[in-house]
Order: C-alpha cells, then sequence, then structure tokens
C-alpha cells in the first residue's frame, strides 16, 4: 500500500473513531440526563397529584395531564386503590412493589407496556394524610425523550458519516500537498539515465525531510558517480596493461614459429615469452587479490596481532629473498617499554601484503636503498608505524590520486608497475579502522605512515 493510502485510511480511521467516541459519550450523556429530567418532571407531577388528592372535590374536574399516557393513583394502607386519574391499568401493583415501596419510601421503576416501542417510567412515594399511611404513584411515557433520542442518534450517524467522508476528502488533499515534494523527488530520482550519473536532484531550500533525502541522495549518486569512474578507469588501465604483456607473448611465439630454426633462437624466444607471461601473472594476481579485497565487508574475523612481530617477519622475508638489501629499523622508547602489551585487531594475512606493498614501493622507487622503518606509540590508543625511503618521491599533484586503481606517479619512468601497491594497501588498513599519510618530497624520498589502534585483551 502506497502511504499516501496509508495516510488517508489512517487519518479517516483515528478521526473516525475519535468521532464515534465522541458521539456514544454524546448519547450516553443525553440518555442520562433525559432520563433525569423525567423523573424529576414526575417528581413535580406526583405532588400535584397528592395536592389534588387532597382537594379532589374541588379540583379534579380541572386536573389536565400533560404527559403522554400519564397515570396517577392513590393507594390507602391497606393497599386499595383510593384516588386516581386517567387509570390506564396497564401495571400490576402487586405486593412486591408496595414492599419495595416501603423499603425506599421513593421507588423509580419501569416497565414495558403493550403497544409501545420503548419503556414506560413509573415513580411511587408514601405520604401520610391525616396521620394515615398512604401510596402515591404516577406512570407516564417519555414520548418527546424517546423522540429526541431518536432524533439525537440519527443526527449523529449521518453527521459521522458526512464527517467520515469530508474527512476522508480532506485526507486525500492533505496527503497530496504534503507528498507532492516526495513525488516530485520520485519523478526526478525516475528521469535519472543510469549511464550517466553527473548529476543532481533539484536542491531544496526548506529543511524537511523530503530536503534531507534529496541532500542525501545527492551524496549517493556523487558516490556511485566516482565508483563507476573508478572502475571505468581501472577497467581500461586493466584492459591496456593485459592486452600489452599478451600482445608481446603473442609476437614473440608467432615471430619463433616462422623464423626461429634452431634450439637457440627457440630458447630465446621462449625466455622472453615467459617473461611477459610473468608480467601477465603478477598483474592478474594483483587484479584478483584487489576484487577480494574489495569484496570483504566490516565482518571479517579479526583477532590479537602482535604488530612488531608481524614487521620483523616481513623483514626476515625480504632478506631471505635479497640478503643485500638493507634495514633499519627503530622502535621508540615509549613503544620498547610497552611492547609486549601493544596488540591490535586484525587478520595477519591482510596485513603482511599491505606492508609489503609498501616496503616492495619503498625498495623498487628508491633503487634497493636502504629503507628506514620507524614504530611509536603515535597517541595511548594508536600505533604509527612509518615506513621511510631516499627515492624519487611523489610529486604533489599525484599525493591526492596515488591511491586509486591502475594510478602510477608521473615520475615512475620505466619502472615496472601497475599501480595497484597502494590501493591495496590502503583498502586493507581501511579494513582495520586505521589510516595512511604519505608525505614525499621529489628526488629526496618518501614517508609513508600507518595508524591503527590498539587492542587491550581482557
Amino acid at each position: 500500500m502506497q502511504i499516501k493510502n496509508k495516510i488517508i485510511l489512517g487519518f479517516v480511521l483515528l478521526s473516525g473513531v475519535l468521532m464515534i467516541l465522541f458521539s456514544v459519550y454524546i448519547y450516553i450523556i443525553y440518555e442520562n440526563n433525559r432520563e433525569k429530567t423525567f423523573y424529576d418532571r414526575l417528581q413535580h407531577k406526583i405532588q400535584s397529584t397528592i395536592e389534588i388528592y387532597d382537594k379532589h372535590d374541588t379540583l379534579s374536574e380541572k386536573v389536565i395531564t400533560s404527559i403522554p399516557e400519564q397515570s396517577e393513583y392513590v393507594f390507602n394502607h391497606n393497599q386499595e386503590k383510593i384516588f386516581f386519574i386517567n387509570p390506564i391499568n396497564d401495571y400490576n401493583f402487586d405486593n412486591a412493589f408496595f414492599q419495595n415501596l416501603d423499603a425506599k419510601e421513593e421507588y423509580r421503576f419501569h416497565y414495558k407496556s403493550p403497544g409501545e416501542q420503548h419503556e414506560k417510567d413509573g415513580l411511587a412515594i408514601t405520604f401520610f394524610n391525616e396521620g394515615i399511611k398512604k401510596y402515591a404513584v404516577i406512570t407516564a411515557y417519555n414520548q418527546n425523550g424517546f423522540e429526541m433520542l431518536y432524533s439525537l442518534k440519527s443526527i449523529l450517524i449521518y453527521g459521522n458519516v458526512i464527517l467520515i467522508f469530508l474527512i476522508a476528502i480532506a485526507g486525500y488533499l492533505l496527503s497530496y500537498v504534503a507528498l507532492k515534494p516526495l513525488n516530485k523527488l520520485v519523478h526526478e530520482i525516475e528521469a535519472i539515465n543510469p549511464n550517466n550519473l553527473n548529476v543532481k536532484l533539484i536542491e531544496r531550500k526548506s529543511n524537511d525531510e523530503v530536503a534531507i533525502v534529496a541532500s542525501s541522495f545527492n551524496g549517493l549518486l556523487a558516490k556511485i558517480n566516482a565508483l563507476v569512474e573508478t572502475q571505468r578507469s581501472f577497467i581500461s588501465y586493466a584492459s591496456h596493461e593485459l592486452r600489452t604483456p599478451l600482445a608481446a607473448i603473442s609476437g614473440i611465439l608467432e615471430t619463433s614459429v616462422k623464423y626461429d630454426k634452431d634450439v637457440e633462437n627457440i630458447k630465446n624466444s621462449s625466455e622472453q615469452a615467459y617473461k611477459e607471461l610473468g608480467k601477465v601473472i603478477i598483474l592478474t594476481n594483483e587484479l584478483l587479490q584487489l576484487s577480494k579485497i574489495e569484496s570483504i565487508d566490516s565482518q571479517i574475523k579479526l583477532i590479537p596481532v602482535n604488530l612488531l612481530e608481524l614487521v620483523i617477519d616481513v623483514i626476515n622475508n625480504y632478506k631471505n629473498r635479497n640478503k643485500n638489501q638493507e634495514f633499519d629499523l627503530f622502535i621508540s622508547d615509549g613503544y620498547a617499554i610497552e611492547s609486549n602489551d601493544i596488540i591490535i585487531l586484525g587478520n595477519e594475512d591482510l596485513l603482511k601484503t599491505a606492508i609489503s606493498n609498501i616496503i616492495d614501493n619503498a625498495i623498487k622507487y628508491s633503487d634497493e636503498k636502504k629503507i628506514f622503518l620507524r614504530m611509536e606509540m603515535n597517541t595511548s590508543e594508536e600505533i604509527k608505524m612509518s615506513i621511510i625511503d631516499k627515492g624519487i618521491g611523489i610529486e604533489s599533484t599525484d599525493i591526492n590520486v596515488i591511491y586509486n586503481p591502475m594510478t602510477r606517479g608521473i615520475n615512475t619512468g620505466a619502472k615496472e608497475g601497475y599501480g595497484l601497491g597502494l590501493t591495496l594497501a590502503k583498502k586493507i588498513i581501511d579494513i582495520h579502522k586505521g589510516r595512511i599519510e604519505i608525505k614525499s618530497k621529489p628526488q629526496h624520498g618518501t614517508e609513508v605512515s600507518i595508524f591503527l589502534l590498539t587492542h587491550n585483551p581482557l
């Protein structure tokens, strides 16, 4: 069900229920008031009956009954009828009736009279005449009260029906006005071309919910557009980078098939093809690794990791591959004192990949010069690890885009690479709720700092 229909239905139901409850309240109040008013009237009438009884020899002919089916009776102490005016005799004044009257001295009663739609009302009291106890009784039919009650009932029913209908119309108009900005927003969203996300919804000057949704959607569009552009650039660059070595391999093998006649030439051609194939494998592995990391969500399992031990393992791996590569590991006094307690929550394999990628870049772009690693406590809850090289550095124009996939510095020259190392490293550090900062000066070197939160196990 649409929100508009829900608003209308809810508005009508709520208003209808409140109106019906109020109508029932009015009906009950009126009914109680009708009954009380009629009994008050009967009380006045019964006093008149007693007065008439005292003077019935002179006044009885002048009595005019003013209530429909009004009947008046006087009984002596033996329960014998001794006086009456307009007797209808539609009620049985039995012994039980007089017992109730004796017990209460004023007895209100009602009963069903033949031919009447509603019950008739009666009032009986005791009085003393010449020292003798007697009973006065009056019965009547509250025709005017019932007619007014019926009229009120009809008015309330038809009034509620008409008002609910009017409320439904008002609810429709109200929902139309209230949701008009939202409908306009929907039309704007539907008009967006999926092939061109570089658009924005019309900015709203108001501060209502529609303006907030529009602003949030514009932010989402900007992020999606940036992601799409990154993916397009990534696919274009990846296709280009894969095409180059594959074309080289194809050319080498084609030349070898056509022209190589001896084993030596065939061997040379095979070695060249193998070398180019190695580039394809490296690039493919990096692309697959990037795709895998991008698919990792925030629910990745993180365990306590000693960062210092992890860095030492990474350095030892490099030493095993190239004993001539030098490293200078510096641990600050604050870090060294608390080294046994400084633990982070992380994924050891991913962290090794991130640190190794940064060290690879440092080694590659410094022509395998000494790499400096510095570990210290940036704050009481944050570790800072810096990887410093004395290489070619990064141009200032490249700092802001260096994390983008397939993006390399303009000064990298003939250095082999695919611009994925820092992209992978940043995504891994982001997964660990950390951050990376780069400081670089062309021809003087680069400092890449990794910041990670500590974890104090219970």
